[in-house]
């Protein structure tokens, strides 16, 4: 089983310890750093960059979003889960908007976290319930007449056409190389390249800009 390099950052003492054990859970799992603060976490994630950052979004000296921002200027391959209080619709969109790739509240269960942390390991997201509704019912309200140019040029291969459609459609990576019949590296490798295309940070915004484009069938 693969390492999963973790980084922490979340500024309430009881927080790091609650999170500390559910890491300990996950047998694969190193905890790299443990952070009181978004400018200590993108220290530790710059100087050397986890698989995952677990962080919260209200931190001293730098928030979450800040330090989502500018670590994924500089870390493309870092996976970034976001652990919560926050549920407004803003908050949430600036999230994904920024490169989030999973978010929880900090109601869910210690298993969930877990689950999120793997799942970010393969390229994939795991949404609390209620922020997907969110994130589905800003999907829904997509218009022709945004800020989006239909007429705006993405140069994706036949392939990398194929995947985006099947990550609009909300598959995982696992399901999607299962589909094509083809690796699931190569999947991740795939979704990588439409991010840089589409210049984008997350899945769920590709998915988004690519029904605004009609690159995708938006039912």
């Amino acid at each position: 089983m693969s390492t999963i390099r973790v980084v922490v950052a979340e500024d309430e003492p009881a927080w790091r310890s609650v999170l500390q054990k559910t890491l300990k859970l996950m047998t694969e799992c190193e905890l790299v750093a443990v952070c009181q603060d978004g400018r200590e976490a993108l220290d530790e994630c710059l100087a050397d960059p986890p698989d995952v950052l677990l962080t919260d979004i209200s931190m001293p000296r730098m928030d979450g979003l800040e330090l989502i921002k500018r670590l994924l200027r500089q870390e493309k391959d870092v996976a970034v889960v976001i652990l919560t209080s926050h549920e407004d619709d803003d908050t949430v969109f600036q999230a994904f908007r920024a490169g989030a790739l999973g978010y929880l509240l900090k109601t869910s269960m210690p298993n969930d976290v877990v689950d999120a942390v793997r799942l970010a390991y393969r390229g994939e997201a795991k949404i609390t319930p209620k922020i997907a509704a969110k994130v589905l019912e800003d999907f829904r309200r997509v218009k022709e007449d945004e800020d989006t140019d239909d007429t705006e040029l993405f140069v994706l291969s036949d392939r990398e056409a194929e995947i985006l459609d099947l990550v609009a459609q909300g598959l995982r990576n696992k399901e999607i190389a299962s589909r094509l019949g083809i690796a699931e590296k190569t999947v991740k490798n795939h979704v990588s390249n439409i991010l840089k295309a589409l210049q984008v940070n997350s899945r769920t915004e590709a998915a988004m800009k690519a029904v605004k484009a009609r690159l995708v069938d938006r039912d």
